[in-house]
């Protein structure tokens, strides 16, 4: 308790030196258009090649809210989401994105929705150096049409992933949402509202999304998670 403490008020610290710096135009703390808010891709590098309209718009991002005939809930936050299934990439191939760069502050924990079997996020430095990978632990194929805990699974929704990065507190950092390759079934993912500054270490164990359950006007939590970090 001791230990996390003295992190927690060396955050604080750091957070209130850095703003002089900010106002220089230095690079924000918040990743831009985390939410894909805009309706496109703004703040965000798409490989090349990657499938677009017939006017050249990127394909990718979705306002459904639901999914197939039983009206599964996708969780997203707002009006859009990145949804695998949007960017006509087939199941079985990988792809990503590339966030724009932030300066990680307050107590250096960063929020992911992810759904989806492969749905990964891939942290890196400003020089490109990789620090971290987290994967979605939320996806469980069975219960089928009810996302409520215990009783039915997971697929195309997304859970709000908790990721702890304190050690870099300070630094300029970027992401990249993966859709990690697999030959296996369910080989898509889905992202939506990347926040990357926290005054406050967020609590999975409290904190909870409300959905509609799927074929049912049951309404069901989808618990927030602590992802742990699996690169090496």
């Amino acid at each position: 308790m001791k230990k996390m403490l003295s992190l927690v008020l060396a955050a604080l610290l750091l957070c209130a030196l850095i703003p002089a710096a900010m106002a220089e135009g230095e690079v924000p703390f918040q990743v831009e258009n985390g939410g894909f808010e805009t309706g496109d891709f703004t703040g965000w590098t798409l490989p090349e090649g990657w499938p677009t309209d017939e006017n050249g718009n990127p394909l990718g991002l979705s306002s459904d809210k639901t999914y197939w005939a039983e009206e599964m809930p996708f969780n997203q936050a707002g009006e859009y989401h990145l949804d695998g299934w949007a960017t006509t990439i087939p199941e079985p191939d990988s792809w990503h994105i590339t966030s724009s760069h932030f300066m990680l502050g307050g107590v250096g924990y960063i929020t992911v929705r992810m759904g989806g079997r492969t749905a990964a996020v891939k942290v890196f430095k400003a020089d490109g150096t990789q620090i971290g990978l987290f994967r979605n632990r939320h996806f469980k194929d069975s219960g089928f049409p009810s996302v409520k805990k215990g009783v039915g699974g997971s697929w195309a929704d997304m859970a709000t992933f908790i990721i702890d990065l304190h050690e870099y507190i300070g630094e300029e950092l970027y992401l990249e949402l993966w859709d990690e390759e697999s030959p296996g079934s369910w080989a898509v993912a889905f992202f939506d509202e990347i926040i990357t500054l926290y005054d406050e270490i967020p609590d999975y164990k409290t904190n909870f999304d409300l959905v509609k359950d799927g074929n049912s006007t049951d309404m069901v939590e989808i618990q927030w998670q602590r992802t742990l970090n699996v690169y090496e």
